[in-house]
């Protein structure tokens, strides 16, 4: 039987309002339509603002115990540079990269927690410039007991393609350090031929929609079809499961890094589905289940990757919100405990 392991996305911008990226989730999700999309641990000042705090690791604990609540095995951490980024400067007012060490705080409460002996972690690797310290730093995560592995191999993922030379640095500092090198796998829309020399499965970050969805039936239908689009000889498969995709509030309140122009969005112009219900959460995830059964079998690994547990802004999210009364809403979480179940019991028998 296989062993069926359950990612999720965590890209945390929860940060105070006096951080680069905190300051802009505050404002795209400071109003009261957003509620529904809008951490439990936010503070609500007023019928439309909100605020976050730095959370102690004690306080990140109760987020780490509702995912493992959900069945969520792992979370894939959005890994940035540290030293790179705080020397980089900036080429354009779309270019955060010195900014983007502060995306780290949430790992970091990680991995002060006692709860990381039962929620493993691995990273994504980001888009941006890494020194050999900030890579030394990530090989040393791989010797990690919490570290997710297939095989015995630390699993990455790497977003936004495949950068060759940054992975075959990180592979000659595995060898030095006697680390098995890492399950890679790149994040790319399709495989079209491509040579992936040192990749070992090919996966997703999110469910990119270029075309309007009016459901979350037809949502799922893509994220089908994408993953169907990433299957390529010789490599196995990481499908990503989507809760949700609805990046409305970033639309409407535009961040740098997702601008064209000052105050215009780069997202694209389309219909997005509306939240999703529990009923349709877990037909999707059956539709889902299915795809993998008959269609995916050889090239699966046993894992299935999340869009997401925490991209509020984008409308893919597990985490606890508030509800329309303020109160703490972990519908979420108990549809999905339902959901990881199903991939278990179906994956683990039929695959």
């Amino acid at each position: 039987m296989k062993k069926i392991r359950i990612g999720a996305v965590n890209w945390d911008a929860s940060l105070p309002p006096d951080t680069y990226f905190g300051f802009y989730q505050i404002n795209s999700l400071s109003q009261s339509k957003y509620r529904g999309w809008t951490p439990y641990y936010a503070e609500l000042l007023d019928g439309e603002s909100i605020t976050y705090r730095r959370r102690t690791p004690e306080e990140y604990e109760c987020e780490m115990q509702y995912a493992l609540d959900a069945g969520i095995d792992y979370f894939a951490y959005v890994w940035y540079p540290t030293e790179g980024s705080l020397a980089h400067e900036p080429i354009s007012f779309r270019d955060c990269s010195h900014k983007v060490h502060e995306l780290n705080y949430a790992r970091g409460l990680y991995e002060k927690s006692r709860l990381k002996e039962r929620l493993n972690m691995c990273a994504i690797l980001a888009a941006h410039p890494f020194t050999d310290n900030d890579l030394a730093r990530l090989v040393e995560a791989f010797s990690k007991p919490y570290y997710e592995k297939i095989e015995a191999r630390p699993l990455l993922y790497v977003y936004n393609g495949y950068r060759e030379d940054v992975i075959k640095k990180i592979h000659q500092m595995c060898r030095e350090r006697k680390i098995p090198t890492p399950y890679t796998v790149p994040m790319v829309p399709k495989f079209e031929g491509q040579c992936f020399a040192l990749a070992d499965a090919l996966s997703s970050y999110g469910v990119v929609n270029r075309v309007n969805i009016a459901s979350h039936e037809e949502l799922i239908g893509l994220a089908i079809e994408q993953s169907r689009g990433r299957m390529a000889p010789m490599l196995k498969l990481i499908p990503t499961f989507t809760t949700g995709w609805n990046p409305a509030p970033r639309v409407e309140r535009p961040t740098p890094w997702m601008s064209k122009a000052e105050g215009v969005s780069s997202y694209r112009e389309a219909t997005c589905a509306p939240r999703a219900s529990c009923e349709e959460l877990l037909e999707g995830a059956v539709r889902f289940a299915d795809f993998i059964r008959t269609e995916v079998r050889e090239h699966f690994v046993g894992h299935i990757l999340t869009f997401a547990w925490n991209e509020f802004e984008e409308g893919g999210y597990i985490c606890p919100t508030y509800d329309k009364d303020g109160k703490i809403d972990r519908t979420r979480v108990d549809v999905f405990s339902k959901i990881s179940a199903m991939f278990r019991k179906t994956l683990g028998e039929d695959c």
